[in-house]
């Protein structure tokens, strides 16, 4: 494994662990993350060195008259921006070091390459004046909605209709901070390993519906990418030989049964009026529209017969289901456990649970921060994320 690899890895789970344990000491950190003294005294001090972190007394240590140390993150040394692209609109957030939003801002978008630099230069500008607090900007963290490569090239985002897009370069043009850039299923996983209920995990699955369905590969500690960073497009994995078309051009895909639009497109097909967005198919749903309950049925047996399949591959201990499936989740849920308890091979089933995302839904903008957070403390980060 590459040596400036594993110095961000350390790094990243050293800061992690000082964030959810604040006023915890280095011998703790050892203890938890099993790190060896000295990796975890020199990235400690190169936090110190930078400001991202503060020492405090902790109490009585264990040496007698000597008091332990306790670190905590540094809350008011600088800021991070996370930006999330979609189809209609350019999402912006402002944090501090802890993650914690300060200001929230949204603006249309088109959905064109071609003015994308300018307006996140632009709507980065206006997020930082609208906040009074003080500080640097330490990095800036953009979730994309297609593949994006370690070389920050955008291979395809079916959803703005891009292709083979050099994003990090286009960005760096304008955006004169730390830029990290990453697809933004995967940052949505990130987000959930730093800001959700994927804290303590260091293996799990995450499924993330919005525009379509995406995955990300959560292992031993650290996103999966393959062999170009491309790894975890879950969603495509083929449930039903030359079955429905999707958006990537092929056919059979689990996005084209379980994504928000498509179940959106099969209740419209059946003729429900109303029926414009997937929140019009939950509210059909909540007023007992049998039709509509039977759409969320078929594709919460799809879902579970692809849980199933990355069970019997993976033996995950969790698999997190995040955006619109976490949404409606009081119609998945039965139906997703049982065709996964059917499918999936006993022994491993037994040994996974199966839960949906309290943060995704309500908070999707976290990605970027998590991007922004992740390459900032990752000191030899590259700046395309994961």
């Amino acid at each position: 494994m590459h040596k400036s690899y594993i110095r961000r890895f350390h790094a990243n789970e050293i800061f992690h662990r000082i964030r959810i344990e604040p006023q915890i000491s280095q011998r703790d950190i050892i203890a938890r993350t099993g790190f060896d003294k000295s990796t975890v005294s020199s990235i400690v001090n190169r936090f110190d060195e930078l400001g991202l972190i503060r020492r405090s007394s902790n109490g009585p240590g264990s040496k007698r008259g000597r008091p332990a140390e306790g670190l905590s993150i540094s809350p008011d040394k600088g800021l991070l921006i996370g930006v999330q692209v979609e189809r209609t609109a350019l999402s912006f957030v402002i944090s501090a070091l802890d993650g914690q939003p300060l200001v929230t801002q949204q603006q249309r978008f088109d959905g064109g390459v071609g003015k994308l630099d300018t307006l996140i230069a632009r709507g980065i500008a206006k997020v930082r004046a609208a906040c009074d607090r003080p500080g640097e900007i330490l990095g800036v963290g953009v979730s994309l909605p297609g593949l994006v490569t370690d070389e920050g090239l955008l291979v395809h985002a079916p959803i703005v209709g891009w292709h083979d897009v050099p994003v990090f370069d286009l960005l760096s043009s304008k955006v004169h901070y730390p830029l990290f850039i990453g697809n933004d299923v995967k940052a949505a996983a990130m987000a959930e390993h730093m800001f959700g209920d994927c804290v303590d995990e260091d293996d799990f699955i995450y499924l993330f519906s919005g525009s379509g369905v995406g995955g990300a590969l959560f292992l031993g500690g650290e996103m999966y990418g393959g062999a170009t960073g491309l790894a975890g497009e879950l969603g495509h994995v083929k449930v039903v030989p030359q079955g429905r078309p999707c958006s990537c051009g092929s056919y059979g895909c689990l996005s084209a049964y379980v994504a928000g639009y498509a179940m959106t497109s099969e209740v419209q097909h059946l003729g429900i009026e109303g029926v414009s967005e997937f929140g019009d198919v939950l509210k059909q749903a909540a007023g007992g529209n049998l039709v509509v309950l039977d759409v969320l049925n078929r594709a919460a047996l799809m879902l579970g017969a692809g849980i199933a399949n990355f069970i019997n591959i993976f033996n995950p201990p969790l698999v997190m289901l995040g955006g619109d499936l976490a949404r409606a989740e009081a119609y998945l849920r039965p139906a997703t456990e049982q065709e996964a308890r059917r499918l999936a091979h006993p022994s491993m089933f037994a040994q996974t649970r199966i839960t949906f995302s309290k943060i995704s839904a309500s908070k999707s903008y976290l990605g970027g921060v998590a991007l922004a957070l992740d390459g900032v403390t990752g000191l030899d980060a590259s700046h395309v994320l994961p």
